[in-house]
C-alpha cells in the first residue's frame, strides 16, 4: 500500500515537471505579448484595411541579420518588443513602449510632425546599441543577465556576480554612450558627452602616462587599453577604477580621489574602446596595424591647460607644460595635490637640476621602483619643466620640529609616525615607520640625521639639508623619538663585521654568491633580486630591492655585512649567521649584489653627466 501511494505521488510530480515543460516549450511570453500587441493596434486602426492588417497577423520569431558592423549579428529584440517602431505606442509600457526619438542622434521631424530615424532598426538591429544577447528569447538571456554573457545590456541589466555596492551606480542610459562612440567618432558629439567627459579625465588624472590607447596616448607601465572595453564588462572596468587592487593584489596604480560622476564618466569611456570602430573600413584598420610601430608619441594636453605659449619666460613655460601634462593629477605643487606623488612646492632646494631633468626622462633609473611613468616629451619640453620646478623654492612654516614633521616628513611618514602617510602606499620602498623602536633604537644618530640630511638614494626620501639646519635636524629628531618611537636609547652594540669586504672580487666569488643568493635568499628578494619574492606582499617594510643601483652603490661593506649577519632589526631580515652563513659567505654574497649594479651604476653616471652639458 505504501508503495503505491510512494509511486502515485512521484508520478503526479513528474506528470506536473513534464506539464511545465511541455508549458514552457509550446507557450512563450513572446507569444502573450505579441496577441496583445496586435490587439492594441487593431483598435488604434483608423482604417478598414490596417485594421485587418493586424487580424491576419499571428505571432512569430521576429530576426533581424545585421552584416554591416563588424562581425554578422541575429537579432531578435523584437520579438518581444514588437511596437518598437511604432509612434503610437510612446507611452505604452515595456515591452511595447514605441524607441524615443532623438535629434541628437540624427532623428529628423518631417513638416506634418512626423519623425524619421536616422538608425533604423532594418539596418543596425538593436543589440549594437545596446548590447545583450540578441538570439534570446527569454528575458533573462536577452537582455545579458546570464553572468556568462560578456555583454549585458548596458546601463539596463546588471548580473548577478557584481558587487551590490556597484549595480545602482552601473544604471543609467548615459552607459550607452559607449556603443555610440563605436561609430561617432568625434571629440565632441553632442550625443556621447560622458565619453567626452572620460576621455578628458583619462588626461587630466594622468591616466595617459601609464596607459596606452591606440590614438590617445602612448604610456607602457599598465596594461594597454586600446580594446578593453571589448576584454572586460563595466562592472569590473568600474571596480578597477575605483580600487585598483580589487582585481590585482600586485597593481601599482594609484586610487585616484574620484567622484561618482568621474568614475562613471572614466567606465563609459574605457567601455567604448573596443580596439576598433565600425566608421573604419577594414583597409584602415590594416593601414592602422601597419603603422602601430612608427606613429608619432601623442603629448595629450588638459582641457583647462593653454595650447600655445604664454611666453618666452622659460620658467612661465614651464609652468604651463606642468599644467598641460597634468602633473598636479598626482603631485603636489602649491595649493594643488594629487594625494598620490612628493610635493614638488620646493623642489628646487631639494634636488640638483640634472637629477630632475634625468628623473624627468626615465625616472626608474634614478628610483627603481618609482610608479611615475617615462613621457614621451620633447627634450625642451623637459628643460622648461625642470627649470620651472628649480624656481619652486617656498618652504612651508618650520618654526619647531613639530612643524616641520608636519610640513615636511607627515605626507610620507603619517601622522602617527607609523610610515602609512598619504602617499605611502604609492612609495617603494615604504617609508619609514618611526614607531618600529627594534629598528630606530639600533641605528646610530648619526645614521638618521644623515638619512635626513643627505637623504636615501635611490628612494622617495630627498635630501633636506638645505631646507634644515643641524639644529632642526637634532629637532626632529628628538621629536620623532619622543612622539612615536617612545622608547629610550639604550648603547648600541657594536657588532664584529669587517670596514672592508675582505673576499676580492672575482668571478668566481661572484659565483659562490650567486649559489648562495639562490638558496637563501630568493623568498623574500625574488630570483631577479628586485624584492618581489614570494613572501614580499606578506612583509612590511617589502624586502629590499637589490637591484636598486643607487641604494646598493652608497651601502657601505660593513653596513651590508651587519645587514646580513646579524639582521635588521623590526624587520623580516633574519641573522644569517644565526643560519651558518660566514663572513666569507657574505663577502660573496656582497660581491655578487654589487656585481647586479656595476653596469647600473656606469649607466647612472652617464645619464646625470649626459644631462648637466
Amino acid at each position: 500500500m505504501k508503495m503505491r501511494l510512494a509511486l502515485a505521488i512521484a508520478s503526479i510530480l513528474i506528470l506536473v515537471v513534464h506539464g511545465f515543460i511541455f508549458y514552457k516549450q509550446f507557450f512563450h511570453k513572446w507569444e502573450n505579448y505579441q496577441r496583445s500587441y496586435f490587439d492594441q493596434a487593431r483598435t488604434m486602426a483608423k482604417t478598414d484595411l490596417e485594421r485587418e492588417s493586424f487580424t491576419s497577423r499571428s505571432p512569430k520569431i521576429e530576426q533581424i541579420i545585421v552584416t554591416q558592423f563588424g562581425s554578422e549579428r541575429v537579432d531578435r529584440c523584437t520579438t518581444c518588443h514588437i511596437g518598437s517602431d511604432d509612434p503610437r505606442f510612446k507611452d505604452a509600457p515595456h515591452p511595447y513602449k514605441a524607441h524615443p526619438y532623438t535629434a541628437e542622434m540624427g532623428d529628423k521631424q518631417t513638416a506634418d510632425g512626423k519623425w524619421e530615424r536616422r538608425h533604423k532598426f532594418a539596418d543596425i538591429g538593436c543589440t549594437v546599441c545596446h548590447d545583450g544577447q540578441g538570439r534570446g528569447l527569454e528575458e533573462f538571456f536577452a537582455h545579458g543577465e546570464d553572468h556568462y554573457w560578456n555583454d549585458p545590456m548596458l546601463g539596463y541589466v546588471t548580473q548577478e556576480t557584481w558587487k551590490p555596492a556597484y549595480k545602482d551606480k552601473l544604471k543609467g542610459k548615459e552607459f550607452m554612450e559607449a556603443n555610440c562612440a563605436q561609430c561617432h567618432t568625434e571629440k565632441n558629439f553632442k550625443a556621447t558627452p560622458t565619453v567626452n567627459k572620460g576621455r578628458q579625465l583619462f588626461i587630466e588624472k594622468n591616466c595617459y602616462g601609464c596607459h596606452r590607447i591606440e590614438g590617445i596616448s602612448n604610456g607602457t607601465l599598465g596594461p594597454d587599453l586600446s580594446d578593453v572595453g571589448k576584454k572586460w564588462k563595466v562592472d569590473y572596468l568600474h571596480e578597477s577604477i575605483v580600487d585598483p587592487r580589487a582585481n590585482s593584489q600586485t597593481s601599482f596604480m594609484p586610487k585616484f580621489n574620484l567622484t561618482d560622476d568621474e568614475v562613471k564618466a572614466l567606465t563609459v569611456f574605457l567601455k567604448s574602446r573596443r580596439g576598433f570602430n565600425y566608421a573604419e573600413t577594414t583597409l584602415d584598420r590594416y593601414r592602422a596595424t601597419l603603422n602601430k610601430g612608427e606613429s608619432t608619441p601623442v603629448v595629450p594636453v588638459a582641457n583647462n591647460a593653454p595650447t600655445t605659449p604664454v611666453s618666452n619666460d622659460p620658467v612661465a613655460r614651464g609652468g604651463q607644460l606642468v599644467n598641460e601634462r597634468a602633473c598636479v593629477a598626482c603631485h603636489k605643487l602649491g595649493d594643488q595635490d594629487g594625494g598620490i606623488a612628493p610635493d614638488l612646492s620646493f623642489q628646487g632646494l631639494l634636488k640638483e637640476e640634472k637629477w630632475v631633468i634625468a628623473h624627468f626622462k626615465d625616472p626608474r633609473a634614478l628610483v627603481p621602483d618609482s610608479i611615475m611613468p617615462t613621457f614621451g616629451f620633447s627634450d625642451a619640453d623637459y628643460q622648461s619643466m625642470t627649470t620651472f620646478l628649480m624656481n619652486q623654492k617656498k618652504v612651508p612654516s618650520i618654526n619647531n620640529p613639530q612643524e616641520i614633521y608636519q610640513n615636511l616628513c607627515l605626507r610620507c611618514h603619517g601622522d602617527k609616525g607609523d610610515g602609512h602617510g598619504t602617499i605611502a602606499t604609492y612609495l617603494d620602498p615604504y617609508p619609514r615607520d618611526f614607531t618600529n623602536a627594534g629598528f630606530m633604537n639600533s641605528k646610530p644618530e648619526e645614521r638618521l640625521a644623515n638619512s635626513i640630511k643627505n637623504g636615501v638614494e635611490g628612494t622617495s626620501m630627498p635630501a633636506w639639508g638645505k631646507v634644515l639646519t643641524d639644529e632642526q635636524v637634532k629637532g626632529v629628531l628628538a621629536y620623532i623619538n619622543q612622539n612615536f618611537t617612545k622608547e629610550a636609547r639604550t648603547e648600541i652594540r657594536m657588532r664584529d663585521v669587517p670596514e672592508k669586504n675582505p673576499v676580492a672580487d672575482s668571478p668566481e666569488s661572484v659565483t659562490r654568491g650567486e649559489t648562495i643568493y639562490l638558496q637563501r635568499c630568493t623568498g623574500c628578494h625574488g630570483r631577479k633580486a628586485d624584492g618581489k619574492g614570494a613572501n614580499s606582499l606578506d612583509i612590511l617594510p617589502r624586502p629590499r630591492n637589490l637591484l636598486n643601483a643607487g641604494f646598493i652603490n652608497i651601502s657601505s661593506d660593513r653596513r651590508m655585512f651587519e645587514s646580513i649577519l646579524y639582521g635588521v632589526q623590526g624587520t623580516a631580515m633574519p641573522p644569517w649567521i644565526d643560519y651558518g652563513l660566514t663572513k666569507e659567505d657574505v663577502g660573496d654574497l656582497v660581491n655578487y649584489l654589487r656585481s647586479l649594479n656595476k653596469n647600473k651604476k656606469d649607466l647612472l653616471a652617464a645619464n646625470l653627466l649626459a644631462t648637466s652639458h
